[in-house]
């Protein structure tokens, strides 16, 4: 689904984020990506969604891919209810799932006819899950996508986001929340030193998981 080989990038010759790393995603997986603060995780989403070009090394996927950042960027002029028609209007296929159902779940329903402008940075994150949602992509690269939200709405993203993969979606997720990675995760991809390590997440509890993640990266507070 997703092939980095001997990939190199670097914001300037004291800013290097990737040098030839290499990474295999393969397809109808949850990867999840961990990595110290500023290493880079954002950047290496960006880089294999195209929207950053590499120094060097090869990028391949398989899939066109929906892009969710971390800050997104919506329309707000319009209303949730208008932003949501559309991005029915521009899908291709009819989503796999009933929107309707996924609006009131993630308790938006009472703010569907305010204007975006005025939605919280949580609101907005859910709004642009739910449009990526409705373009019904087979990858999705989603950028820290539950720090923003509150407890009730990120158990259910959690079930949601393991509903898409039953629904034979790929998705890869960059994360610093650990106890999400260990609910989510086939598969962890440790950032460390400009290069890309991974893991299956076969750990029988979330102690395993935390100790063994936290003596690759040698954090003491990742949280």
């Amino acid at each position: 689904m997703i092939k980095l080989e001997n990939v190199s990038f670097a914001y300037s010759e004291e800013d290097i984020i990737l040098n030839q790393a290499n990474l295999h995603i393969e397809e109808g997986v949850i990867t999840v990506v961990l990595g110290k603060n500023g290493v880079g995780k954002t950047t290496l989403l960006s880089l294999i969604d195209h929207y950053l070009n590499i120094d060097s090394g090869t990028i391949t996927k398989k899939e066109e891919s929906a892009y969710i950042y971390d800050s997104p960027y919506l329309y707000e002029y319009l209303t949730g209810k208008e932003y949501i028609s559309l991005m029915k209007e521009i899908a291709s296929s009819k989503p796999h799932v009933d929107i309707t159902t996924i609006i009131k779940d993630l308790e938006l329903d009472g703010d569907m006819d305010k204007q975006i402008s005025a939605y919280s940075l949580g609101m907005k994150h859910k709004l642009a899950i739910l449009s990526s949602i409705l373009l019904n992509y087979d990858l999705y690269l989603i950028d820290e996508p539950l720090a923003s939200l509150d407890p009730d709405s990120q158990q259910f993203m959690i079930n949601f986001f393991k509903k898409m993969k039953q629904d034979k979606k790929t998705l890869l997720i960059s994360t610093h929340m650990l106890h999400v990675a260990y609910t989510l995760a086939d598969e962890i991809v440790i950032f460390k030193n400009k290069q890309l390590s991974k893991f299956k997440n076969s750990f029988e509890t979330y102690e395993a998981f935390e100790d063994f993640v936290l003596n690759h990266l040698r954090l003491d507070n990742l949280m």
